[in-house]
């Protein structure tokens, strides 16, 4: 029992020697991204727009135009929602892990060690592959609430930073 006390050590770490995780070089995701969202969001609108008309034609309740108005306004934060975040988003892989930000009020970074992931896979939805974009997810050891998408990338490169991280997750495993 002595032996297993005596090779245990947990020195403390200076503050000031702790990397800078702001000093990371971040990548940005395609603006692809965003014109996929003005895409969803669009198409959502146009189908609003429908039920509403069709709505009003049915029941002529003059109720429904401020009903429709308020969701217009949604839609208009909505889409300055996609504006504003389009410049926040971005990724970066370093040597023992991989970073992504997001988030325009508040900035939300996640760093996950290469250690810590499961596996990484990649999602295309319809409007992804009509753009030619992919997401990237990233499954961890520590549950749901340390995964990681990243959206908006091009397929080659999506594939590329697969195979990167997978790489980097085997080097891990073997050490």
């Amino acid at each position: 029992m002595d032996s297993v006390n005596k090779s245990f050590s947990n020195q403390q770490v200076e503050i000031n020697l702790l990397p800078d995780y702001q000093a990371i070089d971040f990548s940005k995701i395609s603006i692809k991204k965003q014109q996929k969202s003005i895409l969803q969001l669009s198409t959502l609108l146009v189908i609003f727009c429908i039920v509403f008309l069709v709505l009003y034609i049915q029941t002529q309740f003059i109720g429904t135009f401020y009903i429709a108005g308020f969701l217009l306004l949604i839609f208009i934060l909505s889409y300055i929602n996609i504006f504003l975040q389009q410049p926040v988003y971005a990724y970066a892989i370093r040597e023992k892990d991989i970073a992504y930000r997001r988030g325009y009020w508040v900035t939300k970074t996640t760093l996950i060690p290469f250690n810590r992931v499961q596996h990484v896979s990649i999602v295309q939805g319809v409007f992804d592959k009509l753009l030619g974009i992919s997401t990237l997810k990233i499954f961890t050891a520590g549950g749901q609430g340390s995964d990681i998408s990243i959206p908006g990338l091009d397929l080659a490169l999506a594939v590329k930073l697969k195979e990167a991280v997978a790489i980097r997750i085997s080097v891990e495993e073997d050490e």
